[in-house]
C-alpha cells in the first residue's frame, strides 16, 4: 500500500511540475537538447543502444522493456551565451542597414526540470511516463538607442520606435516544446530484443518581439500577426517506435524513429510563420551500439538525423532585400504565406560517443562527446540573429552514486565551446554579420527505486 501510494504521489508531481515548467533553451543540436536523460548526458547523449533510467522514451522507448519500476527527476541549469556582431557601414547599396558593434542576448540563466517514471510489469515488460523539453530559439536583444541607422532616408522621419535591432525595441524570440511521453516496451526472443512504442502528445509556447517593422514594411501577409502579441500555445501529437537487440555476447544495437509531430497553429503568429502560424516539431531517427568490453567498462556510439526539412517555417529561406522592397511597393507578402520566408535551417547529422566505468563503492563515471552539424548557413545569418543555434562540439560528464537498492544521486556537465557563422546582411551586402554561441550545463538528478 505505501509503495503504490510513493508511486501515485510520484507522477501526480511529475504532471504538475513539468507542465508548470514546459520551457527549456537547450539550443544544442539545432533546437534538440544533446541528450535527454542525466546518465544519457554525461555519455554525449547516447542511448540508442542502452538505456538506464525513466528518460528512456526521449531516445529510443525500446529500452524501456522490462526496467524496474523507478521514479527520476533531475534540475538542470543551463547557460546559453549568444551575440551578433555588425560589422560595416552602409554605403547606399541596401534597403535596411543594421547598427554596426556587438550586441548580447541578456536571457543566459535557465532552470530546466525533467521527470521520467516507469512501472515494472513483469521482468519482460514495463510502461512509463517521461517529460522532456526542447528550445533554443530564445534571444532578448535589449532596445538600445538607433536613431542613426532607425531613420527613414527619404522622409527624414523615425522608423518604428528608433530602438533596438530592428527599430521596434528589445528583440527577440522565445520557444518553449514539451514532450509528454507514454511509454509501453516488451522483450521477445528470450529477453535478447527490445521492442517499445510511444505515443507523442507535444506542448508548445512562442513569443517574438522586436521585429514589426518588417510587416510594417509589408513583409508579412498579417501585420497584426507577426510580432509583439505576447506568448500563444499550441498543442499537437506525433509517434515514436524503437527496438534493442543483443547480437553478440555483450554487444546490443538499437534504433528509433520518431515521426514528425504535428501541432496545431500559433494563430497569434500566423503572420510570421509559413502556412498561417504553422509550426510542427521535425521527425528524427537514429541507431547505436552498446559495448561492454569488459564487466566494468562500457563504449557506446549513437547516429542521429534530424529532418528540419519537415516544417516549413524552420527550413525555407530567409528574406532578403528583393522582399524588402517587394513588400514595400505592395506587390506581395513574405511571411506567412503558404511558401513562406523561414529561417533556413538545413537538416543535421549528429555523432555521439561515450563511456561508462563501473568503480567500487557503487559508483559509475562517463565521459562523452557529441557533434552535431550546424544547421545555419552564412547566406541564413540575418533571420538567425534571433536564434542563433549554431553549435557543433559538445564535451561532457557525468557520475551516479548509488545509497543501497532504492537511491541515486547523479550528475552530468556539458560544455559546448564557442562557434559561430558570418555572411552579409541580407538587406544591405555593404555589411557583415556573425552570430555566435556558446553553452555551460550543469545537471543533478535524484532517483528512486520500489
Amino acid at each position: 500500500m505505501k509503495a503504490r501510494f510513493i508511486r501515485r504521489s510520484a507522477i501526480t508531481m511529475a504532471v504538475g511540475l513539468a507542465l508548470g515548467a514546459a520551457g527549456t533553451a537547450q539550443a544544442t543540436n539545432g533546437y534538440f537538447a544533446h541528450g535527454y536523460g542525466i546518465k544519457a548526458k554525461g555519455m554525449g547523449g547516447v542511448g540508442m543502444a542502452i538505456s538506464q533510467d525513466a528518460y528512456a522514451p526521449g531516445i529510443n522507448p525500446a529500452g524501456l522493456a522490462g526496467m524496474e519500476t523507478r521514479f527520476d527527476g533531475a534540475l538542470t541549469y543551463f547557460r546559453p551565451e549568444r551575440s551578433y556582431e555588425v560589422s560595416g557601414m552602409p554605403q547606399g547599396n541596401g534597403v535596411f542597414p543594421l547598427a554596426p558593434g556587438e550586441v548580447e542576448s541578456d536571457s543566459k540563466n535557465f532552470f530546466i526540470p525533467s521527470l521520467g517514471f516507469v512501472q515494472q510489469i513483469d521482468e519482460d515488460r514495463s510502461w512509463g511516463i517521461a517529460f522532456l523539453g526542447n528550445g533554443g530559439m530564445n534571444t532578448n536583444y535589449p532596445g538600445f538607442e538607433n536613431t542613426a541607422f532607425c531613420t527613414d532616408p527619404n522622409t527624414g522621419e523615425t522608423i518604428g520606435t528608433g530602438t533596438g535591432l530592428f527599430c521596434d525595441g528589445s528583440a527577440g524570440v522565445d520557444l518553449e516544446q514539451l514532450a509528454i511521453i507514454p511509454t509501453y516496451a516488451q522483450k521477445f526472443a528470450d529477453g535478447t530484443v527490445s521492442v517499445g512504442f510511444s505515443p507523442i502528445i507535444s506542448y508548445q509556447r512562442f513569443e517574438a518581439k522586436g521585429i514589426q517593422t518588417y510587416a510594417d514594411y509589408g513583409m508579412s501577409d498579417s501585420r497584426e500577426n507577426f510580432s509583439g502579441n505576447g506568448t500563444d500555445d499550441s498543442w499537437g501529437y506525433g509517434a515514436q517506435i524503437g527496438i534493442q537487440a543483443e547480437v553478440a555476447e555483450g554487444v546490443r544495437l538499437g534504433g528509433s524513429y520518431r515521426s514528425k509531430i504535428r501541432n496545431s497553429d500559433f494563430d497569434d503568429y500566423s503572420g510570421l510563420f509559413a502556412e498561417g502560424g504553422s509550426f510542427d516539431i521535425p521527425s528524427t531517427w537514429g541507431m547505436g551500439v552498446a559495448w561492454e568490453v569488459t564487466p566494468t567498462v562500457t563504449l557506446v556510439a549513437d547516429y542521429q538525423r534530424i529532418n528540419y526539412s519537415d516544417v516549413d517555417a524552420i527550413s525555407n529561406d530567409g528574406p532578403d532585400a528583393d522582399d524588402l522592397m517587394a513588400g514595400m511597393m505592395g506587390q506581395y507578402a513574405a511571411f506567412g504565406t503558404s511558401d513562406g520566408r523561414g529561417f533556413g535551417w538545413d537538416d543535421i547529422n549528429v555523432y555521439k560517443i561515450g563511456a561508462q566505468f563501473e568503480l567500487p563503492n557503487d559508483w559509475q563515471v562517463r565521459v562523452g562527446y557529441n557533434r552535431g552539424d550546424n544547421p545555419i548557413d552564412s547566406d541564413e545569418v540575418t533571420m538567425n540573429i534571433l536564434a542563433p543555434a549554431v553549435m557543433t562540439h559538445h564535451y561532457t560528464a557525468g557520475f551516479t552514486k548509488s545509497f543501497g537498492d532504492q537511491h541515486e544521486l547523479s550528475f552530468a556537465a556539458m560544455y559546448a565551446p564557442s562557434n559561430s557563422v558570418s555572411g552579409s546582411n541580407a538587406f544591405d551586402p555593404d555589411q557583415d554579420i556573425e552570430i555566435e554561441m556558446k553553452q555551460y550545463e550543469l545537471e543533478l538528478g535524484y532517483s528512486y527505486r520500489f
